[in-house]
């Protein structure tokens, strides 16, 4: 039997953590942009620094997670709550890991001397992946189903981002005579950018999960039978 005044606080104490860590990621992930448009090699030497942070945290939140399903033995909507915090501080830790990514291209740019311009599309593309990290956790903490689906689908459109600033940079080789180095290192930052989008896309799944107790692949078909359930 849980005792649920003590796993409740326990849990609120994880989620708080979860809170924190989503803070530090969505700080890195600025710090790195922001260190490429303006060159600054101190902030991305920071942002490089801060994920001892957050891989640390990460940890803390791993041992919290499995001393919590130790002590009280949770089961169904409360273990599933449990392993998508697990899941939702994975994706957070390597959404950090390619916050590090971004800034060690200003760092690589910087010692070879290459100016670089920031394109709007990649600062486009930036803003909608953070906005998308940040509202799959408020769809978490306000157990909302509609918004994690709605924010799920948003994925495709990050995707043709990607896409469309790849047709962008073979555009400006053609074009603009632009150096290879500097080409390539627009096309892996939009890839990171997408791949961070991934780690999202993984949220709202998890958020559909705990809510429903349902894979994507059955809510799916629930939408598309006109409805869907959820069991507790």
């Amino acid at each position: 039997m849980v005792d649920h005044v003590h796993f409740e606080r326990e849990l609120t104490l994880l989620k708080s953590d979860v809170s924190k860590m989503l803070f530090l990621v969505s700080e890195s992930l600025n710090d790195a942009i922001e260190s490429l448009e303006t060159m600054n090699e101190t902030l991305a030497r920071r942002v490089l620094e801060s994920d001892d942070m957050i891989d640390e945290l990460n940890r803390e939140i791993e041992e919290k997670a499995y001393q919590i399903i130790a002590r009280y033995n949770p089961i169904l909507k409360q273990l599933r709550y449990i392993i998508t915090i697990l899941k939702f501080s994975n994706d957070l830790e390597r959404i950090g890991d390619l916050s590090c990514n971004i800034a060690e291209k200003c760092l690589f740019l910087s010692e070879r001397k290459i100016r670089f311009e920031m394109l709007k599309e990649i600062k486009d593309m930036f803003g909608s992946t953070l906005r998308v990290v940040q509202d799959s956790f408020k769809a978490f903490v306000e157990e909302d189903v509609d918004s994690a689906y709605r924010l799920w689908k948003f994925d495709d459109v990050i995707d043709e981002m990607e896409r469309r600033i790849r047709r962008l940079v073979v555009e400006k080789i053609k074009e603009d005579g632009i150096p290879a180095e500097l080409a390539l290192v627009y096309i892996l930052i939009a890839r990171d950018l997408e791949r961070i989008g991934d780690h999202a896309n993984n949220l709202c799944e998890e958020v559909i999960y705990i809510e429903t107790g349902k894979n994507m692949r059955e809510f799916l078909r629930g939408v598309e039978d006109g409805g869907e359930g959820s069991d507790s």
